[in-house]
């Protein structure tokens, strides 16, 4: 059934695009799901730890493609919702083939100079050869899990979550099976979980450019636009430093733990932050479906039912958020065991994943507000809303208590850094739903 996103009611419209996102996200996940599970219960501690330090790196470079994923879905949906398809043709092309030639000169880089960059981030010994072996291997195919990223954000913006479903479905499909022969079966370690994951984007990406482009697809290629670029480039740019800003939380408190607990601590981290990805999905997933509704409704001027979803979209983030908490509580030792073998490390990681995650229910919130001015275009005020989670908050509140109260202080630091951001959304959500009330 065709999905109208001016005219189909909220709620079903809001589950219609949220639940296979869902599905979509956590099978986004599983590349680095299925490569933690593998490399944890085959090989040990050290491999975790090396997956640690490359993961930065990756998500440096999977940063672009969020930045003209973002960026050309708020500007497709809402050409969409004016019936303008040649902007959305162009938005498109100038998208794809930035995000093409950026990621491609940084891996270049990388591949030049591995040692030189891996030393920026910290790893020492064993752990630094497996987080280059990882490394070397999978920005081979940088373009391809860049572009996976950018086609399947692409097919959301235009309300085909199903597709962008499949083209992730697939990927992971490609990816599990070859973790199981390159680790397995050959031995190949951490170099067989990057090509496995590498080879999986190549085949998401086929589907993705037919699927948007072949026949029955919705958009042609198009002359890019350095106008629509320059309209692109700051609505993407939240989403580019959110995603850098996880990736320099990941290094920074991968660095101190190296230092002061060892890497046997990056590896109990690791976890933490798969299991985080994890509890984030649902959460994710209604962002992912709130805002092509969003944009839509602001395009087309819809007040009544933008103010409408919104309440709708804070409430369900809530309830959400809540379920998942107490469930946590109940399972994290079940879930840790999922990835590794080893119960000193699972025992180790128990309390910290605890503390990490205990403002959970709120952090639906700040992202739901961030996506929410960024769907409409309003790039300042989502700017400071996606880097005060990170940048402005969790980094200096890592990097101060962490020298006051050691490992605690670290862990600590996420769920204030939560707290706080979630405050200052509320304050901009609340301005903003009063100016639609007026308008």
């Amino acid at each position: 059934m065709h999905t109208n996103l001016g005219k189909d009611n909220l709620s079903s419209l809001l589950a219609k695009l949220s639940i296979p996102s869902m599905i979509a996200l956590f099978s986004a996940s599983l590349y680095t799901i299925a490569d933690t599970i593998f490399l944890g219960r085959a090989v040990g501690a050290t491999a975790l730890a090396g997956l640690g330090f490359a993961s930065p790196i990756q998500l440096f470079l999977v940063a672009f493609a969020q930045l003209f994923g973002a960026g050309a879905a708020s500007v497709i949906s809402r050409a969409l919702g004016k019936g303008d398809q040649d902007r959305a043709n162009r938005a498109f092309s100038t998208s794809a083939v930035t995000l093409l030639v950026v990621t491609a000169l940084f891996a270049l880089f990388y591949l030049a100079l591995p040692s030189l960059v891996l030393s920026w981030f910290g790893p020492e010994g064993e752990t630094a050869l497996q987080a280059r072996a990882y490394l070397s291997a999978l920005l081979l195919f940088t373009p391809f899990f860049c572009a996976s990223t950018f086609l399947s954000s692409t097919l959301r913006s235009e309300g085909k979550a199903g597709k962008a479903l499949i083209l992730l479905l697939l990927g992971n499909s490609v990816n599990i099976a070859l973790d199981s022969l390159f680790i397995l079966s050959l031995g190949l370690g951490i170099r067989g979980a990057a090509l496995a994951t590498g080879l999986g984007h190549l085949a998401a990406v086929a589907y993705g450019l037919y699927a948007l482009t072949g026949r029955k697809g919705t958009f042609s290629w198009a002359k890019p636009s350095m106008m629509l670029l320059k309209e692109i480039f700051p609505l993407g740019l939240p989403s580019w430093i959110r995603q850098v800003g996880t990736g320099a939380v990941i290094a920074l408190v991968n660095s101190l733990l190296l230092h002061r607990a060892g890497s046997h601590a990056v590896a109990s981290y690791t976890l933490i932050t798969q299991v985080t990805m994890l509890c984030y999905l649902p959460l994710s997933a209604l962002v992912m479906g709130f805002s092509p509704i969003a944009g839509y409704s602001y395009g087309s001027n819809n007040t009544k039912r933008l103010v409408s979803l919104i309440k709708l979209s804070i409430t369900v983030q809530l309830a959400l958020g809540l379920l998942i908490l107490s469930g946590l509580q109940i399972f994290a030792a079940p879930i840790l065991t999922l990835f590794t073998k080893d119960a000193t490390l699972v025992n180790a990681t128990l309390t910290p994943l605890r503390i990490v995650l205990s403002t959970l229910m709120l952090v639906g919130i700040q992202t739901l507000g961030a996506s929410y001015f960024q769907s409409i275009g309003k790039s300042l005020v989502s700017l400071l809303l996606w880097t005060s989670r990170q940048f402005l908050l969790l980094i200096p509140l890592v990097l101060l208590l962490s020298t006051r109260f050691g490992s605690l202080g670290i862990w600590i630091s996420f769920p204030l850094s939560d707290l706080l951001s979630v405050i200052l959304t509320i304050a901009f959500l609340r301005r903003e739903l009063h100016e639609l009330h007026r308008s």
